[in-house]
């Protein structure tokens, strides 16, 4: 299969304008981890509910985007680089939050856990299970 020099190169700019959707609605990952993740579980837990409700208009303006040029080049590669991007982008956050308070971490020793938007944070004791 071969692919258009344009709709490739329109691909990339497409997937680089999602990574900057992030930059653009979400902190660094130095703030992340030095201010999101200081202070009282309960502390901890309401920054990291407010960190990540940036994910929902980063990914949508990023997709939305992604989209429109896909629509533009006649092309779902745009749209799949942006995914892809998207996907990524929010996977290396998550790498940022310790282990056993990332999404889907699949921690074995609840302690205590709290369901925030459908998402239960768990919290590890240093015990046994």
């Amino acid at each position: 299969m071969k692919v258009d020099k344009d709709v490739l190169a329109l691909s990339l700019l497409s997937a680089g304008e999602v990574a900057h959707s992030f930059s653009s609605f979400m902190p660094s990952r130095f703030t992340l981890s030095n201010w999101v993740l200081d202070g009282t579980d309960a502390e901890v837990q309401v920054r990291l509910r407010s960190f990540r409700a940036g994910y929902l208009p980063a990914v949508a303006w990023g997709i939305g985007l992604s989209a429109v040029v896909s629509v533009v080049a006649e092309s779902a590669l745009p749209l799949l680089f942006g995914t892809g991007t998207a996907a990524a982008m929010v996977a290396l956050y998550e790498q940022g939050i310790p282990p056993e308070r990332r999404l889907l971490s699949g921690q074995k020793r609840l302690v205590s856990g709290a369901v925030i938007e459908g998402v239960t944070y768990r919290v590890l004791d240093g015990g046994t299970p």
